[in-house]
Order: C-alpha cells, then sequence, then structure tokens
C-alpha cells in the first residue's frame, strides 16, 4: 500500500510541474492600462480606500473580475493582490480561467499574496489546466509564496523542465526561493538549486541569479559538499548582479580553496557591491586567515566596502588586536568607519580588562563633545553600549541634566537603541557582576521615564524592548498604565509605529493578545493632478553628492506617487537627510525627525504591483507593515527581490545612480523638484 502512495505521490508531483493543460486559449492583444478611464479610476480608488474599522470593500473589487473589459478585469485582480484578503480567494480562482493571459497572471499574483494554503491547492490545479508558460511561471512563484509542505515536496520530486524552457525555469527558482524566504527548505530542494540553475551552464541568467540569491540567502545551508563547483562558477560569472549573490554562497561553503578564489576575486572585481558580499563571507572563516583581506578593504575605494569591514571586525574582531582597531581608527579619514574601528576595539576586549574598556570609551566620549556632526554622535552612542559600565553616560545623552540642552531626535533614539543594546547583552551580568541587580533597577527607572517623555522614537524603541520576552522585563513592569497613557498621547495617524509597539508591549505585560486597528488617514486619488502629471513624470533630486533623477510609476502606484509629488511640490523632501544607508543594499530618505522614526499626518496604502526588485536603483516606500507608508523611501544599491510584494515600487532611478551608490548617513536632499 505505502508503495502505491509513493507512486501515487511522484506522479502527482510530475502533473503539477510538467502537465500542458488541455486550455488553448490565449489572446495576445495586450491589455492597455489608462489612468483617464474611470472604470479604472474606480477600481483604484476602492483599493485606496477603507471604512472606518479598517477594512477594505473586497466585494465590490471582485464584481469587476466578471466585466467585459480586459484591462478592467486585470487591474482588479492587482488591486485584490495590494489588499491580501482571502475572502477573495474563489473569485481570483475563477480569475484563473480568464482568457486573457495577463488577467490570469495578475490573478496568480493575487492568490500568492493572500499566503493561503487553500489558495496553493486552487494555484496547482490552475497549473496543469494552462498552457501558456508567462502564466505557468507566475502560478509557480505564487506557489512559492503560499504553498505548504506537500507543495514545496512536490516541486523538490519533479522532473526538471527543458533547459530552454526559460521562463519555467526562472519560475521554479522563484518557487524554491519564496519558500525559503517563509523558512520553508527542504534539502533536496536546495540540491535542485545546485545542480539543476547553478551547475548547470545553460541554465537562463533569470533562473540562476535566483539561484543564487537562494544560496545567498537562506541560513544555515551546508554548501561544503559544493564547493569546487561553486568555485568555478564564481570564476566565470560575468553579471555582478548575480555574482555579488554566488560569492556569498561560496563563503558558506567555508573551504581554503573557496577562501583563496575569494581572495583573488576582491582584488579583481571592480564592483563594489561584490566587494562588500565578499567581506560579509569572510565570517565563514578563521580570522588569521582573512585580517588581511579585512585590513585592505578598510583601504578600499569604496566607502561601503570600508564600512563592511569596520563592521567585520566588530562582530568577529579578536581581542588580542583590539589596539590595532583603535590605532586603525586614528588614523582613518572617514568618521563612520573611524567609529566603527574604535567600536570594535571596544566590543572585543575582554570583560575582565576595564582599563582597556574604559580607555576606548573615553576616547569615543571625546569625539563625541568635539563632534558636530549629529549621526557621528549617534553612532558613537551605539558603540558605547559595548561596555556595561556606559549605562548612566547613556541615560543622561537621553536626558541631560541641564534643562538648556535641546536634544536631537536622533541622538535621542540613538541613546534608547544603545541603552537597550547594553541591557540585552550577555555581558551585562559579566561585566557588573554584583552590581547588575542595582543597575538594572535604574535602567528599568530610565525605560519608564523614557516611555513618559513621549518621543516617538524613544517610546517605540523602548516599547519594542519590552515587549521582547527574552528580555524579561514583566516582573520589571507590574503596572503598565504608563503604556497606555502615553499611548493615548500620540498623534495618529503620524505615530502609527510606536502605537503598534506600544500596544505590543501591553499586551505582553498583560498577557492577552489583541488586534490593533489604529485609526489611519488615507489619501485620496486626485485623477486630474495624476493625469496631469503624464504617463512618465520624473523627479530630480539634487543631493550633496550630485543629482539623482527618478521616473515615477503612476499607473502602477497612483496613490503613492501623488503623495510624493505632493510633497515635493511642497518643499517638503528639501535639506532632508539620508538617515539610513546600509551598503549593497538601500540609501533612504524623507523622516521628518532624521532617525527613521517620524511619520506624516496622512498615510498611503500599499499599492504592490508585478513590478519586482529586480534592479538597482528601485525606489519603493518605507512602511511599518501594510498601508502604513508615509513620507519616507529608499533607493536600492542592487536587486532586491526579497522585497517583492512587500513594499511599494513608485519609481525607478533613470539618472545618477553612481550618485546613489556614493550616498552616506546624513548626506542631503538639496533640493527635491518635479521636472518636465
Amino acid at each position: 500500500m505505502k508503495s502505491v502512495l509513493k507512486i501515487f505521490i511522484v506522479l502527482f508531483s510530475l502533473a503539477f510541474v510538467l502537465s500542458c493543460g488541455k486550455k488553448a486559449i490565449s489572446k495576445k492583444d495586450p491589455i492597455n492600462i489608462e489612468l483617464n478611464d474611470a472604470v479604472i479610476q474606480q477600481i483604484l480608488n476602492i483599493r485606496s480606500k477603507r471604512s472606518a474599522d479598517g477594512k477594505s470593500n473586497v466585494e465590490a473589487l471582485k464584481t469587476f473580475l466578471t466585466v467585459d473589459n480586459p484591462a478592467h478585469r486585470y487591474m482588479a485582480a492587482l488591486a485584490l493582490a495590494s489588499l491580501q484578503d482571502t475572502s477573495a480567494i474563489s473569485a481570483l480562482a475563477d480569475a484563473l480561467e480568464d482568457p486573457y493571459d495577463e488577467v490570469r497572471r495578475a490573478a496568480a499574483f493575487a492568490l500568492g499574496q493572500t499566503k493561503s494554503i487553500s489558495a496553493a491547492q486552487i494555484l496547482s490545479e490552475a497549473f496543469r489546466a494552462d498552457s501558456v508558460r508567462t502564466v505557468q511561471a507566475a502560478i509557480l512563484e505564487a506557489v512559492g509564496r503560499c504553498g505548504g509542505e506537500k507543495e514545496l515536496k512536490s516541486l523538490c520530486v519533479a522532473q526538471p523542465y527543458p533547459i530552454q524552457d526559460s521562463l519555467l525555469q526562472e519560475g521554479l527558482a522563484l518557487a524554491f526561493y519564496r519558500f525559503a524566504l517563509r523558512k520553508m527548505v527542504q534539502p533536496e530542494g536546495t540540491e535542485r538549486i545546485i545542480k539543476d540553475f547553478i551547475s548547470n551552464a545553460f541554465m537562463p541568467p533569470a533562473a540562476r541569479f535566483v539561484a543564487a540569491n537562494y544560496l545567498a540567502r537562506v541560513p544555515g545551508l551546508d554548501l561544503s559538499p559544493y564547493e569546487n563547483l561553486l568555485i568555478d562558477n564564481v570564476e566565470g560569472e560575468k553579471d555582478p548582479n548575480t555574482l555579488m549573490f554566488l560569492v556569498t554562497g561560496l563563503a558558506k561553503t567555508k573551504g581554503l580553496k573557496a577562501l583563496e578564489t575569494l581572495d583573488n576575486s576582491f582584488y579583481s572585481n571592480k564592483d563594489y557591491r561584490v566587494r562588500c558580499q565578499i567581506i560579509r563571507g569572510m565570517q565563514y572563516f578563521p580570522y588569521d586567515s582573512t585580517i588581511g583581506i579585512v585590513k585592505d578593504a578598510l583601504k578600499d575605494t569604496s566607502v561601503h566596502v570600508r564600512v563592511c569591514a569596520a563592521e567585520h571586525l566588530i562582530g568577529f574582531g579578536k581581542s588580542r588586536d583590539a589596539a590595532n582597531y583603535h590605532d586603525w581608527a586614528d588614523k582613518h579619514p572617514n568618521w563612520l568607519v573611524r567609529i566603527k574601528l574604535l567600536t570594535a576595539a571596544l566590543s572585543n576586549t575582554e570583560y575582565y580588562k576595564n582599563q582597556e574598556k574604559s580607555f576606548y570609551s573615553t576616547k569615543l566620549m571625546e569625539r563625541f563633545r568635539k563632534s558636530e556632526n549629529v549621526y557621528e554622535k549617534a553612532e558613537i552612542l551605539q558603540a558605547l553600549s559595548h561596555y556595561s559600565w556606559n549605562y548612566r553616560y547613556l541615560s543622561d545623552a537621553m536626558f541631560p541634566k541641564s534643562d538648556t540642552v535641546v536634544l536631537s531626535p536622533v541622538l535621542k533614539s540613538a541613546a534608547a537603541q544603545a541603552l537597550v543594546s547594553l541591557y540585552k547583552s550577555p555581558s551585562l551580568s559579566i561585566e557588573l557582576n554584583f552590581s547588575t541587580a542595582r543597575v538594572k533597577e535604574e535602567i528599568h527607572q530610565t525605560f519608564r521615564k523614557a516611555i513618559e517623555s513621549g518621543d516617538v522614537g524613544v517610546v517605540a524603541i523602548i516599547a519594542e524592548a519590552i515587549a521582547d520576552e527574552k528580555n524579561n522585563l514583566k516582573a520589571a513592569f507590574p503596572d503598565y498604565n504608563f503604556l497606555k497613557d502615553a499611548q493615548r498621547r500620540l498623534k495618529l495617524p503620524r505615530d502609527v509605529e510606536t502605537y503598534i509597539y506600544l500596544q505590543n508591549a501591553i499586551d505582553y505585560l498583560s498577557g492577552t493578545k489583541t488586534k490593533i486597528k489604529t485609526p489611519l488617514n488615507f489619501v485620496e486619488i486626485d485623477w486630474h493632478f495624476i493625469n496631469a502629471l503624464g504617463s512618465k513624470p520624473k523627479v530630480s533630486i539634487e543631493t550633496n553628492k550630485g543629482k539623482i533623477v527618478l521616473e515615477l510609476y503612476p499607473k502602477e502606484a497612483p496613490a503613492t506617487v501623488m503623495q510624493f509629488v505632493h510633497l515635493v511640490k511642497a518643499g517638503y523632501y528639501n535639506n532632508k537627510k539620508f538617515h539610513r544607508v546600509v551598503p549593497n543594499f538601500v540609501a533612504q530618505a524623507g523622516c521628518p525627525r532624521g532617525d527613521g522614526w517620524g511619520g506624516f499626518d496622512v498615510n498611503v496604502v500599499s499599492e504592490f504591483s508585478m513590478l519586482r526588485y529586480l534592479r538597482e536603483g528601485r525606489v519603493g516606500m518605507a512602511s511599518a507593515g501594510k498601508d502604513t507608508e508615509s513620507a519616507q523611501f529608499f533607493i536600492t544599491h542592487a536587486p532586491t527581490i526579497h522585497l517583492d510584494g512587500n513594499y511599494t515600487i513608485f519609481a525607478q532611478v533613470i539618472e545618477g545612480m553612481n550618485v546613489v551608490h556614493k550616498l552616506e548617513i546624513g548626506d542631503s536632499m538639496l533640493k527635491v523638484e518635479l521636472i518636465r
């Protein structure tokens, strides 16, 4: 009986992946989306509106899936993809039989966005019934977004596609990748990624790119058996977008030959993003075998590589070299690298060397007093969290004893984050010894004072720490009314992120689970304004490093584009800082506070489309969760497909990408304007 069952499972798997459906319908005429179409406007208005209790009108959108106009059906499916409501699954299942390929693709995307296992079952059946490769590829990726163990195992054992079938190859790779992002990984799936996608020189580049992402982003993979294979791929890969992920996969093999290959690639590769990933990969090798390349990376032509090298030493340095890190810091011209090297000296000094720790702390405090750069001062506060006896200095930095001192929100939130990091450190009880209980009680009092201060960034950071059960703070706050008082004082929707963190803290301390409902104020789309912009409106961002030009996407994200342009025309973004820059990831800006915790008095709904973060220079909206977008945005340094379907894409850099790659924390947008 078991053997019969196994045969049935294999046959089902083969049918799922290989079967070409009986349905031969395929409308080839492209669907034309016109934003002056009154029905499309109505569909997008419905997507952008919420009732008083935060509900979307899913039922209204479902009716548009059955109208005669394919453009309207297509837009309705995409609107439902943004709403991610499981009540639309049945209607979307019917849309998988639409005569237009694009409508079926959009329906598949929307079903995947629901993250429902019932949607995965519907998608599996639709795959067998369809014969259009673009649709089948979309279905495969969607299954990866919502499928369960059954669907994953089916993909693992299914027969490979013909090598020339590039669409299905990419779709299958994306399915494995989407499963992995949801922490669903099978050894057989990883083996397929290696053998079918990486080792096959004829594999379409798009599928290889996704497979390389899989190797880089899935934690805990044992890639040591594939060292030689990955060496060959790294040495032969010409596309930096794939190579930057392949080098991470090669580093995970932890082999000596792998290290030699990475070393050679570091010195020969001109793309700083690849060099960043190589330095990050040094964590998988012994310190003594990597310190040479890391030291050279501190002198790299790219500041991002230098930052990666300093960050590597913070996490993986050695105590015996702490003095060297200090010396390198003194000589380094870049303030961020300099502070991170001092952080490495402090963090890698053993707990019992109080004299050395005090020396490095004093050096940091001296730089804090002399610096006029608020972001440098914030970085110094983070550095000081690596020595427990600095707890009072951090508390005083958050609450100066002099009433005449006016603190920047950037410093307030940095001090709060540093104090939380210090409190959570495993070194706390070791360094403080018998003073641990007393100091913890003092920090608890500071935490409460921080909540009562009403600063939204500080409140959010402390509330998040209280809500984290690993910190075991229930006993410290038996009376949590001060959290409720702080929540009542918030201004919504501006402070929605802080509101959510406070509610999580209240729930943890009370032992309850509240379904959070926050009053949000969503913008209404002004269609005259949108249509007056034209089909390809552009925005120029003049920074202190040069000019960046964005092309906006009103068809994919009209509410976001409208809000962004309104803020641009109002001069809101002028002189705002890039408050967050993560090497080979993003440069983020637009926060009114300058620390990432600031919101705005209106919200924009999430507008998820089938655009993907497949290119560098994608411009997306930062958010604290679905439908909380406001004013902050980010620009990507590289393809970041793990963001697909979770962050609105509303623009693309078309000029000045070299400027984006030069941006550092604290750089300014001097002037932002709409251009014709």
